[in-house]
């Protein structure tokens, strides 16, 4: 058995010694040499470059025995601070909060920052970059004992160009937050971050978190009342249509905004330049709107144009307030009921097209008839009836048949104007009580069926054969005659006689090619036609 037991402490060891299980002392570094009659001493060795004390009855040891408290320091947090651990002015990790830690004194110049959460738990800027340079946020890396969680100890955000961040703490708005990036310390809080884009100009989705703080920077609220409209400009830009009644939160940082407020309470239109704006950045549709999700959405403006020779009604809450003579109008829908309606004040052609008609003597005839008619009330036309020109035609197409169910076929085709008279007479009276004018009106074709047309050619060729006949023998009977009075003139007049004589031979001779003559002229003169008085 040895009785001098010799222990060898390098530069980056420490050694405890224990007697009987009690500590005795701290060996540094060199030789040490101890006698050990009874075998009682141990030997604890520590490497110091692991940083920490890390010996299971650490604190017991360093509270109770003075002389280790010369190779230790000891650093206390509260539950509300957390410590950067810094050695040789290096950052070396985030100690959590409450935590006891224990260092080797002889490991190099070991410093602890403390920061009180609670009234600093942003991290800044400086820090954050430097722990992020080292890799220290991580779970991992946090300095901790068994008592604490592992979490990352900083919670990172970024809020974007034109946008606006909020953070929240333990569900309480702590701060709003503009471009750029941030850190705050995790520990004893739970945060949560929401970000929103400016650039949207309305902050809707953030109005309950301004109903909530009254005192955000970065919106503003504006109510409309119960008969205005709110024409919205962001940098003198027209950029939509406020309803009535509508709450309407705004980004500040969208740009220089600017609320126009029209009461539509009396004055329903849309003045000229205003309503060629709207159109022009085609803001007149419900999609375009700043309103709420429960909102009704609808096309803000009534947008019409009247041309020319036409003349509009203009009726409110179903009340007809005006007519609108040719223009381009406007008129805001909101809290009104707005209907119109437009007249063409030009004739129009009517056609009443393949009437199918009985005649009084009870054929079937199909009828077509043409139509004009002008519109010289608007407002009667309008109170007559729902479509004056279906109005107009049904009352053309009745006053037709009656017509012709009470004339035969043979009355119809000989006297075709008295269908055109009849309707007049019927249908332009009616009209009249309506606001419309008949111009004109006329009976285009009669067409027959089948069967009715081919009796009536077959009576009418019998017709014009009779006729035919009867000419004929009219003529031939002027002919006889004729013959008859100039043979009793031949009779007594010789000379005339030979003239014709004469007259039959130029005939005869323009009829062959060779004449042959015998007795000379006198044979030519005497014999070659002779008429007889027989």
């Amino acid at each position: 058995m040895k009785f001098i037991k010799q222990q060898i402490v390098a530069e980056t060891r420490r050694v405890l010694v224990y007697k009987n299980k009690h500590f005795d002392r701290v060996l540094t570094p060199g030789k040490h040499r101890f006698w050990d009659f009874n075998n009682e001493l141990e030997f604890v060795t520590f490497n110091i470059d692991t940083l920490y004390f890390t010996a299971p009855d650490a604190v017991r040891l360093y509270h109770t025995h003075p002389a280790l408290q010369s190779h230790i320091s000891h650093f206390k947090l509260t539950e509300q601070e957390v410590g950067l651990l810094y050695l040789n002015d290096t950052l070396k990790g985030v100690v959590a909060p409450g935590e006891d830690l224990y260092f080797w004194k002889d490991a190099g110049d070991i410093r602890l920052e403390k920061i009180d959460l609670t009234t600093q738990f942003y991290v800044e800027d400086s820090t954050l970059k430097l722990i992020e340079k080292a890799g220290l946020n991580l779970a991992s890396k946090l300095i901790k004992s068994a008592k604490n969680s592992a979490c990352k100890p900083i919670y990172e955000m970024t809020v974007k160009r034109d946008h606006v961040g909020f953070l929240f703490a333990d569900n309480q708005l702590v701060k709003e937050l503009p471009a750029g990036r941030y850190g705050v310390w995790q520990f004893n809080r739970d945060y949560e971050f929401k970000t929103f884009d400016c650039r949207t100009i309305t902050a809707r989705d953030g109005a309950d978190i301004y109903d909530k703080n009254k005192a955000i920077q970065s919106m503003s609220h504006q109510v409309i009342g119960p008969q205005e409209v709110g024409l919205l400009y962001v940098n003198q830009v027209l950029k939509g249509i406020v309803p009535p009644g509508e709450h309407l939160y705004l980004w500040k940082d969208a740009g220089d905004i600017h609320l126009e407020r029209v009461d539509i309470s009396e004055n329903m239109y849309v003045d000229a330049a205003t309503l060629a704006n709207i159109n022009r950045l085609g803001l007149n549709c419900a999609a375009k709107l700043f309103k709420s999700e429960t909102a009704v959405s609808c096309n803000p403006i009534v947008d019409v144009s009247i041309e020319s020779e036409y003349i509009g009604l203009l009726y409110v809450d179903n009340v007809l307030v005006r007519k609108l003579p040719p223009g381009h109008y406007g008129m805001w829908r909101f809290n009104r009921d707005i209907d119109l309606k437009v007249f063409d004040c030009r004739a129009q052609m009517l056609e009443v097209s393949g009437q199918e008609i009985l005649s009084k003597d009870r054929v079937s005839l199909r009828i077509n008839l043409t139509a004009s008619v002008q519109v010289t009330d608007a407002v009667i036309a309008s109170q007559s009836t729902e479509d004056i020109m279906s109005f107009t035609y049904n009352i053309l197409q009745l006053a037709l048949r009656e017509a012709v169910g009470t004339q035969n076929l043979d009355d119809l085709l000989l006297d075709k104007l008295y269908i055109n008279e009849t309707l007049r007479d019927i249908v332009g009276t009616q009209l009249q009580a309506l606001g419309v004018k008949l111009i004109n009106v006329g009976m285009k074709d009669i067409i027959l069926p089948g069967e009715m047309k081919s009796i009536l050619n077959q009576v009418v060729e019998a017709q014009k054969a009779a006729e035919a006949n009867v000419i004929k023998r009219r003529e031939e009977t002027a002919a006889t005659r004729s013959l008859h009075n100039t043979a009793k003139v031949m009779e007594n007049n010789p000379t005339l006689m030979r003239l014709k004589e004469l007259e039959a031979l130029e005939k005869i001779a323009d009829k062959i090619d060779s004449l042959t003559v015998y007795g000379g002229l006198d044979g030519l003169m005497n014999n070659a036609v002779k008429l007889s008085h027989q």
